[in-house]
């Protein structure tokens, strides 16, 4: 195997490939082992908790509408916007407890335990009583929302860690379809039943949310049968590098990313809060209404699945930008709708925008890592800056809603904070130009079986090493901090 160093043009980014150095046909194995049966079976896996996770949490805004109509007539529109803002900071904020931990083979432990916590939650939601803050705050927001933060970042963190060299933004936007499908499904499904039998009532909130709990166990128990962790093909394994989450934060790039999506997130969850509200209060009709969270989530499908197809060949943060901008836009277009029409179409347009950004931002994340080590940190971590606008983007909506509903104050703060995160996600493209030119070396390995290993720096070629001078090239290799190419076509760009 040898080594050689060039220097990368100033518009792309420095690649990492390597292959498994323990025997010459290893590459090919690593190559035929890419996804493989228990690859989309992982991906299979993920949808299914995408669905109960990420999907339930977009269906929100019917819980919204019900308990300030009739279960917590009682609070304010702020007031319960806490319980779902809680489960979505929880939802995005334990990743950064969760990454470290399935980085370090917790991943069993993880799923295991969320989906029994979920379960229990879910239940115990469809036996609280009308007017009792307290007992849904604990379970749909605390419960259900630690559950949801423990089982994200593992299980797209596996959907990375199986398809590492092809197809990888695409696998992962594949099973994040779960959260489109879910956030479509889950509010047509609560709606009707809620409101089957002469209108809405405690009894019939209680039995959707039984009937509603128990889908979401069966897909739960489903995905704990699909998910395997990825088994190494090599007869030797290389020690990793340890993670150190600090040193992300030295990451010029990769710090301005996270800032940026920060701010944009206060655009991404003000439909899914208040979408139907908006539907409901504008005086369109009932069913129109019912439906607009699905229309919102129905788009996404397409949204989740093309950004995530072309973002394999132009990169992910790059393509994140533009969709961003087009996000604060839409938000901002809802200054001008007054009828059901211009309702669905903005509804649309937004939900393709704001999912094809999420499951960007979780790709862009992975793509940042420098060995498969790093990934479920760095989606942890990105993810657990989201966690601050899902706390206190819903209350801060609420009160600018105020008990008048004026809905210019929400929409033009969402629109404007999305609008700039996205500026900052241009910033961090720009840092990660110039810190690609700053280093401006190219790493790339080539197997020579007969040659043995031989290291190659600007010419210079070095004696050949045996399998067990692994150690001393990676030590060697360190000293280039590569970074994962932003055009590489991968989820993660990179071989460990």
């Amino acid at each position: 195997m040898s080594m050689t160093s060039t220097k990368e043009s100033s518009s792309s980014e420095a690649a990492w490939t390597s292959d498994n150095p323990t025997t010459p046909g290893s590459e090919a194995r690593e190559e035929t082992d890419e996804g493989g049966w228990d690859g989309w079976m992982a991906v299979a896996g993920c949808w299914c908790t995408q669905f109960i996770s990420v999907g339930h949490a977009n269906a929100f805004g019917v819980y919204e509408a019900f308990y300030e109509e009739q279960y917590l007539s009682n609070e304010s529109s702020s007031a319960i916007a806490w319980i779902g803002s809680t489960q979505l900071a929880l939802l995005f904020g334990m990743g950064l407890i969760a990454g470290p931990f399935f980085d370090k083979g917790y991943f069993r432990l993880l799923l295991l335990s969320s989906s029994a916590l979920y379960i229990f939650c879910n239940f115990m939601l469809s036996i609280t009583k009308p007017h009792q803050f307290y007992q849904i705050f604990l379970s749909q927001g605390l419960g259900m929302g630690l559950a949801m933060g423990m089982m994200l970042t593992p299980t797209v963190g596996l959907v990375g860690h199986h398809f590492r060299k092809r197809r990888g933004a695409l696998a992962l936007g594949i099973a994040t379809t779960g959260a489109a499908i879910g956030g479509a499904v889950d509010p047509i499904m609560l709606n009707n039943l809620i409101n089957r039998g002469g209108g809405a009532s405690t009894e019939s909130f209680q039995r959707a949310v039984r009937i509603n709990g128990a889908l979401n166990a069966g897909l739960l128990v489903l995905a704990n049968l699909l998910m395997r962790e990825k088994k190494s093909t090599g007869s030797t394994k290389v020690e990793r590098p340890k993670v150190n989450v600090i040193g992300f934060l030295k990451e010029r790039a990769y710090v301005t990313m996270c800032i940026g999506w920060l701010l944009a997130s206060f655009g991404v969850w003000f439909p899914v809060v208040y979408v139907q509200l908006f539907s409901t209060l504008k005086g369109f009709s009932p069913t129109f209404s019912f439906y607009s969270l699905s229309i919102l989530n129905g788009a996404a499908i397409l949204g989740r699945v093309l950004p995530n197809f072309l973002a394999d060949y132009i990169g992910a943060l790059t393509l994140l930008i533009p969709m961003t901008f087009g996000m604060g836009a839409t938000v901002l277009g809802y200054l001008g709708v007054g009828s059901v029409a211009e309702d669905a179409v903005a509804t649309a347009i937004l939900g393709f925008f704001n999912n094809g950004c999420i499951s960007l931002i979780i790709a862009a994340s992975a793509n940042s890592a420098k060995h498969k080590g790093e990934i479920g940190a760095r989606i942890g971590m990105v993810t657990s800056f989201v966690a601050i606008p899902t706390l206190i983007g819903p209350p801060i909506n609420g009160a600018l809603l105020t008990s008048n509903f004026i809905w210019s104050r929400p929409i033009i703060f969402s629109g404007v904070c999305t609008l700039i995160g996205a500026a900052f996600l241009a910033l961090a493209r720009i840092f990660q130009a110039s810190s690609n030119r700053t280093n401006g070396t190219r790493i790339t390995m080539e197997v020579q079986p007969s040659e043995g290993r031989k290291l190659s720096t600007s010419g210079t070629p070095a004696s050949p090493s045996s399998p067990s001078d692994t150690m001393k090239i990676d030590d060697e290799m360190k000293e280039y901090e590569p970074r994962t190419s932003e055009t590489a076509g991968s989820v993660v760009g990179i071989e460990v």
